[in-house]
């Protein structure tokens, strides 16, 4: 049983490392606005997994969800950076792209804190805590759409010199 849950935990780190090795192709195929959405849904699809892995009684699930994560984990990492730095002006790309380490410092300690035993860390309601990561995903989801494709992505990869200038 031990080694089961090892696998579980470390399977996240396998999926991290397979989402970081595909998000290069992925961004310069579909756009970094494409690829964050398409995170989301893998991000929501995961905690929808693991949130009802104790109703059905599987750890699979579980496994599935730790996977999902680690892959919208190593890609999001990777092109929410580089969508971060290409959209924002050239005097403010080094700050604006600094905000993701801080943005995953805070949640990292928001993670803990909602995690401990008397708020969402209990037994009766750990799948909950594990498919909390749906929040941040579905307003990212819902609110992207609205904002500009990156103009190196439109320029370079897309060829389109008019919407890279008009930032859409």
């Amino acid at each position: 049983m031990k080694a089961t849950w090892s696998i579980i935990v470390s399977v996240y780190s396998i999926g991290a490392v397979f989402g970081s090795l595909i998000a290069g192709h992925l961004s310069v195929k579909y756009g970094r606005r494409n690829c964050l959405t398409f995170n989301n849904v893998l991000t929501i699809a995961g905690a929808l997994s693991v949130g009802f892995s104790r109703m059905a009684r599987s750890f699979e699930m579980i496994l599935v969800a730790r996977f999902m994560y680690g892959v919208t984990a190593g890609n999001g990492l990777n092109v929410h950076c580089m969508y971060l730095m290409e959209c924002s002006p050239k005097k403010l790309r080094g700050i604006v792209t600094i905000t993701t380490a801080i943005f995953i410092s805070i949640g990292k300690c928001l993670g803990q804190i909602i995690g401990l035993r008397e708020i969402l860390g209990s037994e009766s309601v750990w799948p909950l805590l594990m498919a909390f990561n749906a929040v941040p995903a579905f307003i990212q989801l819902v609110t992207l759409p609205w904002f500009p494709e990156s103009p190196r992505y439109l320029l370079i990869d897309k060829g389109n010199r008019a919407l890279s200038m008009n930032g859409k």
